[in-house]
């Protein structure tokens, strides 16, 4: 089986874990292609650039580089000729697009496509769980798009359900597939040792990780803070326009001391952290434009062994299921309760542990990813 995967954020390194467990997959044949360059977000990469210049071939799979029509607006597309000459020399079996059903890049890759014979079998990933409001020229266009697709799959069930109400042809196979979390990186470490090393000299922490915008719920998580003790301090890592407005937190009478900034970090050092956390919060807020869409973080907290305690916010109270606490987005009250909790209630907190290293084996792995991706692969050839 011929695999070939379009992501714009594939230089990124947790979706390499990802290619390395497809491609070890017995009859498969892998290559992605990837912007040469891609202006992110600082919260996914600290140079706010993700660059690859050369083609790299390793752990079983191609990794070749394409440029952007526009690299700082990816969903103009890749250039076309580059993009359709890929294709034509890899014959893919399945073009998976790790993109949104609406995106630019799944457009271009659909219509490229049907230059090549054999017809490859094209395959939408996405995380968008607003409605889709297509005006009257875009449902047309879509429309004829939608039909040249072989189905998709998205990190939340929401995602699946809107795009069915838009207009997604009912016979299309789609599946709801979490999106993998590295267990080889994010794993059960030492707390006592790690918190000596780092320096932090702190008996309790509720940890944070992530974009510092309102819409993630920062403030509601500082004002839950005010109402746990003051042994409890709040490990913050993450950048963002909310960071002076955290620094001004942080000075409050009965929070100083207790709150920790920390920039964005890779991959590696963020394991430590995390490690050291009692319990993560991912107290999101659902704005106009915005609701959270899966948390990646949240995974990589269960595979720590660390509680969770979300909102109800979007997708987390999908992702994080029986693993977690849920409270109700924006109950400030309900929050410090469900920390506290998480922190001091022991058996709480070790059947938290439990379940959460439970649902990352069976949900929310790189290993758990590829098995569901290897059987929605199999059964859009076998269609």
């Amino acid at each position: 089986m011929k695999v070939l995967i379009v992501y714009h954020a594939g230089a990124m390194e947790n979706p390499r874990h990802i290619y390395r467990a497809l491609a070890q997959a017995s009859d498969v044949e892998l290559t992605v292609i990837v912007p040469t360059r891609f202006k992110v977000e600082r919260v996914y990469e600290p140079s706010g650039w993700l660059c690859v210049e050369h083609e790299e071939n390793r752990a079983g799979y191609r990794l070749i580089p394409v440029p952007l029509r526009n690299p700082y607006n990816y969903w103009q597309g890749f250039e076309s000729e580059p993009l359709r000459r890929l294709i034509k020399e890899v014959r893919p079996d399945i073009i998976h697009v790790l993109d949104e059903p609406t995106s630019g890049c799944l457009f271009q890759v659909v219509w490229q496509r049907l230059a090549v014979p054999p017809r490859s079998k094209v395959l939408f990933y996405g995380f968008e769980n607003l409605p889709i409001r297509l005006g009257r020229r875009s449902r047309l266009k879509w429309k004829f798009t939608w039909a040249q697709i072989a189905g998709g799959a998205a990190a939340n069930s929401e995602a699946l359900e809107n795009l069915k109400r838009a207009g997604f042809p009912r016979n299309r196979l789609l599946k709801r597939i979490f999106w993998g979390i590295s267990t080889d990186v994010f794993r059960p470490l030492n707390k006592l040792t790690l918190k000596n090393d780092l320096n932090l000299d702190c008996e309790h922490i509720v940890g944070f990780v992530g974009r510092l915008v309102p819409e993630k719920g920062l403030r509601v998580l500082l004002a839950a803070m005010r109402r746990l003790p003051t042994t409890v301090h709040c490990l913050i890592i993450g950048t963002g326009p909310m960071r002076t407005e955290l620094e001004l937190w942080s000075g409050l009478p009965d929070l100083k001391g207790r709150i920790h900034l920390f920039d964005v970090m890779p991959p590696e050092r963020l394991v430590e952290y995390i490690n050291c956390m009692d319990v993560l919060a991912i107290p999101s807020l659902t704005v106009s434009h915005w609701k959270e869409q899966y948390g990646r973080v949240t995974g990589e907290a269960m595979a720590c062994g660390v509680p969770v305690v979300g909102s109800d916010s979007g997708a987390i109270p999908e992702v994080i299921d029986s693993a977690g606490l849920i409270v109700s987005e924006g109950d400030v009250s309900a929050l410090a309760k469900a920390l506290h909790t998480a922190i001091f209630d022991r058996g709480v907190r070790e059947h938290l542990k439990q379940q959460g290293l439970q649902r990352v084996e069976q949900e929310l792995s790189v290993k758990a990813m590829v098995q569901r991706l290897m059987d929605l692969y199999r059964r859009v050839l076998e269609a």
